[in-house]
């Protein structure tokens, strides 16, 4: 008795997951439709600049405030601008290290043959308007 009961409860756990993991690695995409990022190497980068600025708005906030006082706000400003020169000088070499790909242009002559309407998705496989097909 035991044997089915843990048989049709493992049997009807993959039932209910299998829809959600069958849909997270199906349709996990990495691009968006427009074409690839120009800087998407440089995410991880760019959000770590984006958090240390951030941080020092808070000291800054902070010290307008009166929160802290000249010596607290210069002492604890001066690691985050160390760190942040070192990020910049980081990213100012990953740029001059990349090659520069290109970019998918959006053509200007394709308008839809069905409806003539100018479509101005580059990637698009379908008219916006009256959804015929490109290759149609």
């Amino acid at each position: 008795m035991d044997f089915l009961l843990y048989f049709y409860s493992a049997l009807f756990g993959i039932i209910l997951i299998a829809p959600f993991l069958l849909f997270y690695y199906r349709f996990q995409v990495d691009e968006s439709p427009f074409g690839r990022e120009t800087e998407a190497h440089l995410k991880a980068i760019l959000e770590k600049k984006s958090n240390l600025l951030d941080s020092l708005k808070d000291i800054r906030s902070d010290y307008d405030s009166g929160k802290l006082s000249e010596e607290e706000f210069q002492s604890q400003s001066i690691p985050y601008i160390e760190e942040l020169e070192k990020v910049e000088t980081l990213l100012i070499e990953k740029r001059k290290n990349t090659v520069v790909t290109e970019i998918p242009k959006i053509n200007p002559n394709w308008t839809c043959g069905n409806c003539g309407s100018f479509v101005a998705v580059p990637n698009a496989k379908f008219c916006p308007n009256c959804g015929t097909s490109r290759l149609a």
